[in-house]
């Protein structure tokens, strides 16, 4: 038989089941299931990983504000030498247009004598069955080609005629040395040029010298 006492939880047997010394268990929950000595052990875990997002997020907020002030500054950078690149090819550019437009205004005597001769060779009257109106017309070819040579090189380098006879006055282009009055018009026309005008790009060479009508 058996004589069990129960007191404070151990139980007590006056015999095993196997004949040997009598077996004690604890009852209940242990005092390790009770949490105690280790209660305040997640909390300061816790509190350690807290502390720690909060550091990685303040360093991440520093990296950030670095790279967008470093970004801001290498477009700066980015847009300062855009903008001296182009500044330094209007600077070439400029030079090399003043200095053309020295040797083209140079040149405008003798575009001039050239023109004029153009306009006494469209005057001429020949006749190719004579051996002299051979030789005149042979020099007439001559010159016209000279004249077109010389034209197109002018024009590869930026040297423009002015807008002229039959245009619309405009001081900045013509300088009226002559004026006539013509009711019919509606504004004031140029109808003779004496001497053409040139530019050079945006840069006038010349301004024509013209005889202008005007309405009133």
């Amino acid at each position: 038989m058996f004589s069990i006492t129960r007191s404070n939880n151990i139980i007590f047997s006056s015999e095993s089941p196997t004949g040997g010394e009598p077996e004690s268990t604890q009852g209940g929950a242990s005092a390790q299931d009770s949490g105690a000595p280790g209660e305040g052990k997640p909390e300061t875990e816790r509190a350690e990983t807290s502390d720690s997002a909060a550091k990685l997020q303040e360093q991440l907020s520093e990296i950030t504000a670095k790279y967008a002030e470093t970004n801001d500054r290498m477009y700066r950078i980015a847009a300062e030498f855009e903008n001296s690149r182009k500044r330094w090819e209007k600077e070439k550019g400029d030079l090399k247009t003043y200095c053309i437009s020295e040797f083209a205004r140079d040149l405008l005597p003798v575009i001039d004598s050239f023109d004029k001769a153009m306009t006494a060779i469209e005057q001429l009257t020949l006749n190719v069955d004579t051996e002299e109106g051979k030789q005149v017309a042979s020099i007439v070819e001559g010159v016209q080609l000279v004249s077109k040579v010389l034209a197109d090189t002018l024009k590869k380098h930026g040297v423009e005629k002015l807008p002229g006879k039959g245009e619309a006055f405009n001081p900045n282009f013509h300088n009226a040395i002559a004026k006539t009055l013509d009711a019919t018009l509606q504004q004031e026309m140029v109808v003779d040029e004496f001497v053409s005008g040139y530019r050079i790009g945006e840069r006038i060479l010349r301004t024509a010298m013209v005889r202008v009508a005007s309405p009133d």
